[in-house]
């Protein structure tokens, strides 16, 4: 076996289309981090012998993206993919969860759902149009 450091760039999210039902790429990716968050309870008690314990009650993740617009200045259509998660961030209750799969450059796949939080869209005049969003996992997140 050959470990190897990875590109950031190798990386690719798919978000599952909202009347398809097929994964579609989602373009102009620039930068993204996935990470995760916990909850503790604390469990020591006089037998701890002054040494902290917990338990681990909740886990939490989050994908975080940025990067560009991308649209045809010809007839306005938007990148597939980016539309997608636009959409979900208009959307309420159920109808506001969507299906992502961000797949590693060796080929493990994290699948999973999750809300859609748009980031600030724009520019300074010589600025290439920024995109983003953070996507607040929903569940727990499927690894293959």
């Amino acid at each position: 076996m050959a470990l190897a450091k990875v590109l950031a760039r190798d990386w690719t999210l798919e978000v599952e289309g909202t009347t398809t039902g097929t994964f579609v790429p989602v373009g102009g990716i620039n930068t993204f981090g996935f990470g995760g968050t916990k909850t503790d309870t604390d469990t020591g008690d006089f037998d701890s012998e002054g040494w902290a314990e917990h338990l681990v009650t909740e886990r939490a993740h989050s994908l975080t993206l940025s990067g560009f617009f991308i649209e045809d200045q010809t007839t306005g259509e938007r990148d597939p993919g980016q539309a997608i998660i636009d959409e979900l961030a208009t959307k309420i209750g159920e109808e506001a969860i969507g299906n992502f799969k961000l797949t590693s450059p060796g080929g493990t796949v994290y699948t999973f759902s999750g809300s859609v939080e748009p980031a600030e869209v724009g520019g300074g005049k010589n600025d290439a149009t920024s995109w983003g969003a953070t996507i607040t996992v929903n569940g727990k997140v499927t690894v293959s």
